[in-house]
């Protein structure tokens, strides 16, 4: 069979409206395949049958859902990713309790196109098929089938199947490509094993595409798998793609573990949330408020969740009113941006309301805060508008295009698009140049700045006597929020504006002098005064600290002060002198050498009456700081 596109054309109607009977006359396939359904003369599951027309240019795929009302999850479901409609109403029955749901429902998921079929019309005159027309005109006026054909039929005679098969072909014509965000997303809506193959879940392709051989996710529970093979109308394949109604054989997976609701995608491309924001449209027919934490039955997808609604602007949402709002799950589900949802009543069992998911990670929110809501208000705005917001919600964590257009469920292009707009503009700061690029709002950037300059002040204020702060206690605040590279970037930036200074591993603000500390001020001119008395013969750190009878940290902090400001120098690990005594040192090597013309340890030692390893640890320190170069056994002027 050629690769056709598929469109999916959902069944809807009341129970005993003649749905699964239309489905089997137009396509010669009972949809109605268990045996309970067969005994109980009602569609209890989803069926799926093909209708196969080699005239038409493409392949209509029926998604019959049951019209009982304990079935309406199963419904949703089933209509979440339809192209068209086929709406169903029984010509001697007209429009009845489901009638009404199941339209709403097809209203709230945002489907577009449809036909209405008036079923079972072998069984009325002419003038209730006049009369029932004019009602379901008036029914549908405003909605998305308000100029949609109102076709009589009759499953039993066969009349006015052709026009019902012509009208569903030429909605077909008329269906929009999906957009496609190009990574392999697919809601589960049917799991089964198959003899010889193994565990199989189906469903349709909401974006990209899926090999026999690929590895996949099963969300949200994560279970990695891979894909065995792969068929679409009952035909092996080896890829299928976006809109095409498919079926997975998955290779170490128990139908146990799977369910409807699940959603197959690429591997680390979902993120399983107990939160989502998002736009809650309430029904008019809804005949109440929707109070704020009130627990709804949420349908997303081919999943339903039980969930808490809290309303973000106000304590209600009015019938016919729509507000942002976070659904709080009770257990993890996946989705992304712009998924429809449909919401129930906990009790009793009615459709009250739906929308669109405008976030599908969030945390959680404080009601009424002006800036959630523009916020939320420019997630559901344009492409610019999205991308923008979340980079400006992304934290302090920067971010690339693949990881906002994963975020947001669009395609790579046209985040890409985006991103080069808002750089051009100062908008985005560039954190990493080379690919894959990461950026950061400008927003998010002043903030990170503000509250590295904020915690080094802080840092100060617990520790006035301070005249620096360690870059490591800075670098370890700032990566609670953030990276390395933009750590650098911004204390470069800082540093270059002074506001900070930076002096080997130590962080200042410019123009602060740290206040004295008598204490300190105490024990650091005790520690000097034993270097600069022992002169050359000076003591080992070790022996200083002991002759103190000081905390070894406080010691240390106070040796590594005065070593830091140049009052003491560290020869060597095991000598330690005096600045003063460094500066006689320079004067009895400046005068070996003006004498002789070099120096050598031996006279060194002579000269100044040291034992050869203090000798030794001079001259290598003067060599080392550019004063002398040794040649051979000898020390000459580095500089003639």
């Amino acid at each position: 069979m050629p690769d056709l596109d598929h469109v999916i054309v959902g069944t809807a109607g009341h129970i005993d409206h003649g749905k699964s009977a239309l489905v089997r006359a137009l396509t010669g396939i009972d949809p109605d395949t268990l045996p309970e359904e067969k005994a109980r003369g009602m569609t209890i599951e989803l069926g799926f049958v093909f209708l196969d027309d080699p005239a038409y240019s493409k392949q209509i795929v029926f998604i019959d859902v049951p019209g009982h009302e304990k079935f309406i999850k199963t419904m949703a479901a089933g209509a979440s990713n339809i192209d068209a409609a086929l709406f169903v109403i029984a010509a001697d029955e007209g429009i009845s309790v489901q009638t009404r749901e199941h339209f709403d429902i097809l209203t709230l998921l945002g489907v577009k196109l449809g036909a209405v079929a008036l079923t079972k019309c072998d069984l009325v005159d002419d003038a209730r098929i006049a009369e029932l027309t004019a009602t379901v005109r008036d029914f549908v006026r405003g909605s998305f089938l308000a100029e949609a054909p109102i076709l009589p039929v009759s499953a039993v005679t066969g009349k006015g199947l052709a026009e019902v098969k012509a009208t569903l072909q030429e909605l077909g014509l008329r269906v929009a490509p999906r957009p496609d965000s190009g990574i392999f997303r697919m809601p589960v809506d049917r799991v089964f094993t198959m003899r010889g193959f193994g565990t199989v879940a189906a469903g349709t392709i909401l974006s990209g595409a899926v090999h026999a051989g690929d590895r996949i996710e099963i969300y949200p529970e994560g279970l990695k798998t891979r894909v065995r093979g792969l068929q679409v109308h009952k035909s092996k394949t080896d890829v299928s793609s976006v809109g095409k109604r498919t079926a997975l054989n998955l290779q170490d997976v128990r139908k146990e573990d799977l369910r409807r609701g699940q959603v197959a995608a690429a591997e680390g491309s979902l993120v399983p949330t107990a939160r989502l924001d998002a736009r809650l449209d309430v029904l008019e027919s809804a005949g109440r408020e929707i109070k704020h934490r009130e627990r709804v039955r949420l349908h997303i997808g081919t999943d339903e969740v039980m969930a808490r609604l809290a309303i973000l602007g106000g304590q209600t949402v009015a019938p016919g009113a729509s507000s942002p709002v976070q659904f709080v799950l009770e257990r993890p589900t996946v989705a992304l941006p712009g998924d429809r949802f449909v919401i129930r009543s906990f009790s009793p069992l009615v459709t009250i309301g739906g929308g669109h998911v405008l976030d599908a990670s969030p945390g959680k929110h404080k009601r009424f805060s002006g800036r959630v809501l523009e916020g939320l208000e420019k997630l559901g705005g344009t492409s610019r508008d999205a991308v923008e917001q979340m980079f400006v919600q992304s934290s302090g964590a920067p971010q690339g295009v693949h990881e906002i257009a994963l975020k947001l469920g669009r395609g790579e292009p046209e985040v890409a698009a985006v991103v080069a707009e808002l750089l051009s503009e100062g908008s985005l700061v560039a954190i990493v140049r080379e690919k894959p690029e990461k950026f950061l709002h400008k927003t998010v950037y002043a903030r990170l700045a503000d509250e590295l300059v904020a915690g080094v002040r802080a840092y100060f204020e617990t520790n006035p006597f301070r005249p620096t702060m360690p870059f490591s206690d800075v670098r370890a605040e700032f990566l609670k929020e953030s990276d390395a590279p933009t750590l650098k970037l911004i204390l470069d930036e800082l540093i270059g504006k002074r506001v900070l200074y930076q002096k080997e591993a130590e962080v200042g603000l410019v123009g602060r002098e740290a206040k004295a500390n008598p204490v300190e001020d105490e024990l650091r001119a005790r520690v000097e005064g034993i270097f600069r008395s022992a002169r050359f013969a000076a003591p080992l750190e070790d022996e200083v600290h002991s002759r103190l009878d000081l905390n070894l940290t406080l010691f240390k902090k106070t040796l590594d002060g005065l070593i830091r400001e140049g009052r003491l120098v560290r020869l060597a690990p095991k000598v330690t002198y005096h600045r003063e005594t460094i500066e006689a040192a320079r004067e009895a090597v400046a005068g070996l050498i003006e004498r002789r013309g070099s120096v050598t340890i031996a006279e060194l030692r002579d000269r100044l009456n040291l034992s050869r390893k203090y000798a030794q640890a001079i001259l290598e320190y003067f060599d080392k700081t550019g004063l002398t170069k040794r040649v051979e056994d000898r020390h000459v002027p580095a500089k003639p």
